[in-house]
């Protein structure tokens, strides 16, 4: 047998003066590929530090410093902390923040989880709405979903005028415009996100336990309460904080549902106090630096406990396929639920939009207002600039958001997965940097950055899309890495091998074979780009309108029609790229985190 060659190939010098054999010539392709990962690192850390760092040094610089009106920074100071504490602003808002997070988390859990449990473990009919919900929410932008709801439950809405009928009161009988009607709609935006998580940690269950207690003699809900929900509590916890960080840090319903209800809670006192006149930059700064900290601790939390989840062996990764349960006459009970969280989750808020596109003012669900529809408000839409503007405008921001906060962490993710250079865990701290950023603060920071920096992005597109994608770049990275770690070295060796440089193994070995997981990231970006408020809402200017900006904009001056026939039309433009996100996933087997 011939002798194979030994790993100091790699280090077998060329010489110049003849050709290189077969073993300088992969000596050659390897040392040209760590030239071209040296390169790639500094160039990938640097175009990464600059989106990541400014807006970290803007919000500390902001909260720790006095500013004269010319920008520059005056003098050092603990006066925009001391006067939370002293005025004990930061209390309410804290603690309301704090119950809606709670609140919104633990009940998103709840109602994803059991869709969860029911679709992937039973043998309820139409298992596949509950995907197709699932994905098509995600076409549903988040501020038209908040108005959908006030629309229905709102003091004038259709539920209140019902119930009012029914139980014979004068006055409304929910109250949306409280701590209760945000967590409802919160909880809701969310319970697709939970469901889509724990659906594959259910689908992926090792069922030997579960048959055990079966052999025993335990009945089925004493197998689900003592055995199988055991078994996902590190799953059920780890999706429980990861929404609590995310409706901690929202700002939408908080803004759209709590600012009437004069409940304030941390992000949208930053908002109050950058809109004010002058602006109080100082008092939103040491806000989004608490807001931030209260981020990080739970972000370190949810990390520990996904990491030290592996201990848990009985739900893995393995292709394990739980048995089926049958739940008999029940199934059609269950497929009823499916049918009724659809309907609310989707169907009833978009009906409304709808219904009030076609009135010329809103009202009542009736036969009467039937006789006034009108198409005024379809023919505004496409007619009135700003919001045609407003359409392009966002489009353009997803298309150029995604494609490089794609680019770029694919590249981030190659020298993360295939190298060994020295430093690169500096270039992983900086993809996950951006997670401690809520949008509200990530928008303030940027603000200020670029309102004194001789950068001349200011009130333009180009400043929106250096806030999109550096808000975006940890969700690009979950993509391409999870691709790439799917996909064997082996190929691309034989690339090297065979004298391909490495941009042509990128191109022509690499994406094409992570083009799933590269495409799933590229239309998740998109939605999240085109539905963004938070950081929108304070970077935009009138030559710059956005769409969600717009919707905003139309309810605080009570152009319900106008408002209604704009989001009718942006939610198809969205739906039909989420159906094509479903149709990826469903395809290709992506899951959506």
């Amino acid at each position: 047998m011939a002798k194979q060659p030994s790993s100091q190939t790699y280090n077998v010098p060329i010489k110049s003066q003849a050709a290189p054999g077969a073993r300088g010539i992969f000596a050659l392709g390897l040392t040209s590929r760590l030239d071209a990962a040296t390169c790639v690192m500094i160039a990938v850390s640097v175009v990464t530090a600059y989106l990541v760092l400014p807006p970290l040094y803007s919000v500390i610089q902001t909260s720790l410093f006095t500013t004269k009106l010319t920008g520059e920074i005056d003098q050092f100071t603990f006066q925009y902390y001391r006067q939370l504490i002293a005025e004990l602003s930061i209390i309410g808002p804290f603690l309301n923040s704090l119950y809606f997070s709670i609140g919104s988390a633990v009940f998103a859990t709840l109602l994803g989880g059991s869709i969860a449990w029911v679709v992937t473990r039973t043998d309820v009919p139409l298992r596949g709405l509950g995907y197709f919900t699932a994905f098509a929410s995600f076409g549903t932008p988040f501020i038209l979903y908040t108005i959908g709801w006030l629309l229905l439950l709102g003091r004038a809405g259709p539920i209140n005028y019902w119930l009012k009928i029914f139980f014979n009161q004068t006055s409304p009988v929910i109250n949306i415009y409280s701590l209760l009607g945000m967590i409802l709609v919160e909880s809701l935006l969310w319970s697709p996100f939970v469901f889509l998580m724990l659906a594959a940690a259910f689908r992926s269950m090792d069922p030997a336990l579960e048959e055990a207690s079966s052999v025993c003699g335990a009945r089925l809900w004493q197998t689900l309460r003592r055995v199988s929900l055991r078994l996902m509590l590190p799953a059920f916890f780890s999706v429980l904080l990861l929404i609590f960080i995310r409706t901690f840090e929202s700002f939408e319903i908080p803004a759209l549902v709590g600012l009437p209800g004069d409940i304030r809670v941390l992000t949208t006192s930053i908002y109050l106090d950058a809109q004010k006149l002058p602006p109080r930059y100082g008092s939103a700064g040491a806000f989004a630096v608490l807001l931030m900290l209260v981020v990080a601790g739970m972000l370190y939390l949810y990390f520990r406990i996904t990491r030290e989840g592996e201990r848990f062996h009985t739900v893995t990764g393995k292709g394990y396929r739980p048995a089926v349960i049958h739940l008999g006459r029940w199934r059609y009970v269950a497929a009823s639920g499916l049918v009724i969280y659809s309907l609310v989750l989707l169907v009833l808020p978009f009906l409304i939009i709808l219904w009030a596109s076609f009135l010329p003012f809103y009202m009542q669900p009736s036969v009467e207002a039937i006789g006034k529809f009108t198409l005024k408000n379809y023919v505004t839409a496409f007619n009135f600039p700003k919001i045609t503007d407003s359409i392009k405008n966002s489009i353009l921001l997803g298309l150029g958001s995604a494609s490089f906060v794609m680019i770029l962490t694919l590249l981030a993710s190659w020298i993360l997965v295939r190298t060994k250079i020295r430093g690169r865990w500096l270039l992983d701290f900086l993809t996950t940097l951006p997670l401690l950023f809520p949008g509200i603060v990530m928008g303030l920071a940027i603000l200020r950055f670029y309102l004194f920096v001789p950068i001349p992005v200011y009130g333009t597109l180009w400043i929106l899309l250096i806030a999109f994608a550096t808000r975006y770049i940890p969700y690009g990275i979950r993509y391409t890495h999870s691709g790439l770690l799917s996909l064997h070295k082996e190929l691309e060796e034989a690339s090297y091998v065979s004298g391909a440089s490495w941009f042509n193994s990128m191109r022509r070995i690499i994406l094409p074979l992570i083009t799933p997981s590269f495409l799933g990231g590229w239309i998740f970006v998109f939605l999240l780009s085109a539905k963004e408020l938070s950081m929108s809402v304070l970077l935009v200017s009138p030559q710059t309108p956005v769409v969600s900006v717009a919707i905003f904009e139309l309810w605080e001056n009570a152009q319900i029609g106008e408002l209604a026939a704009f989001g009718v039309i942006w939610t198809v433009i969205l739906v039909a790229v989420a159906i094509l996100y479903y149709a990826f996933a469903r395809r290709y087997g992506i899951q959506q985190s």
